[in-house]
Parts: C-alpha cells; structure tokens; sequence
C-alpha cells in the first residue's frame, strides 16, 4: 500500500501538468478541463456511461463536469496500471477497474429512471439531493454491481481531485496551493 501511494505521490509532484491525461495520441497531454473543452472522444466509456457518470459527478461536486471528470476516468481506465491514479486503486480493489466503473454506471443510469422516471439531467435540485444521499448511504433497492455507497465515496474522491487538485482549484475554495513543486504552467 506505501508503494502505491508513493507513486501516487511521486507522480503528482513531478508532473508539470498535474492530473493530466494523455488524449487522442501518446503525446498529447491535455488537463481532464481541456479534453472536456475539446470534445475529445472517449476510448474506455459508451456515451451512456459518460452522460450518467458526468451528471452524477456533478451533483456531487459541482464543477466536476466541466473539470473534465469523464475524460480523467476514462484516460485512467486506459493507464498502465502502474500509471493509473483513480482513488479505487488505493482502495485494495484488485484491477481491471473498468468493470468496476461500468457496472455502477449502468446501475446510476437505471436509478432516476426507475425512481422518477426521468434521466438524471431532468431531475430537480430535490430529487437530485435525494437520489445522491441514498447512493451515499447505500439505501437502494435493486442496485446492481459494487455496493453504492462505496461507489458514490470513490466517485467522490476522483471528482474532487479533478475539481480541487489544481492550483486553480485551490484557489477557489480559498486554500493556498502548497505544491512540493510548483507546475511550470497553470493547470
């Protein structure tokens, strides 16, 4: 567990882009804001996972979408294990993670339609905070897949890293960005 958490370490203080993903070709690094911004296409997640886990991440951290968090899950779904830097890692979950992400999305994506009848983006702020707060507490009937109140506390972790682990993102929540070293350029 050391080990893995000091990769984890080792790559975000030495990174010049920090969670950064490479996108559309070995080497072209883009932050997960800028390959959202681009429009860049997904390579591990269908467009139904992508629309679920997007409005999801973004009840939950607001930001999250526009952050670019389908396109850090999915660059990292991609990643050489060693490489990879989702929070599920860390978790002593064994890989290959991409199961574990499409399972819970397909059951995320089942969720407002058999609560409301409706797709999370025509959800309002109440049935959103409902809907969420059950998945945080794992009360769902018929989820299938990893329990959901570990799926949500995952999600949760990889969605605050992407809107919050930047110099950009500290910044918003007044915190002051105290890297061990300080990117080259903005994130």
């Amino acid at each position: 567990m050391e080990k893995a958490v000091s990769s984890r370490r080792a790559f975000l203080q030495a990174s010049s882009v920090g969670l950064a993903c490479a996108v559309a070709a070995p080497t072209a690094w883009l932050s997960p804001a800028q390959a959202y911004a681009k429009r860049l296409p997904y390579t591990q997640l269908t467009d139904t996972e992508v629309e679920t886990l997007e409005q999801l991440a973004d009840a939950i951290v607001p930001g999250a979408r526009k952050a670019g968090i389908a396109h850090y899950i999915d660059s990292q779904l991609a990643a050489p294990l060693d490489d990879c830097l989702l929070m599920i890692k860390y978790l002593g979950v064994p890989a290959p993670y991409k199961e574990f992400y499409q399972a819970a999305l397909q059951s995320a994506h089942q969720l407002p339609l058999s609560e409301y009848q409706k797709p999370w983006h025509e959800l309002s702020d109440s049935q959103l905070d409902t809907l969420t707060a059950q998945l945080a507490s794992g009360a769902i009937d018929g989820w299938q897949g990893p329990p959901p109140g570990f799926f949500f506390f995952v999600l949760r972790a990889d969605a605050s890293d992407v809107v919050y682990g930047t110099q950009n993102g500290h910044e918003t929540i007044g915190f002051p960005h105290m890297a061990h070293i300080k990117p080259v350029q903005e994130w």
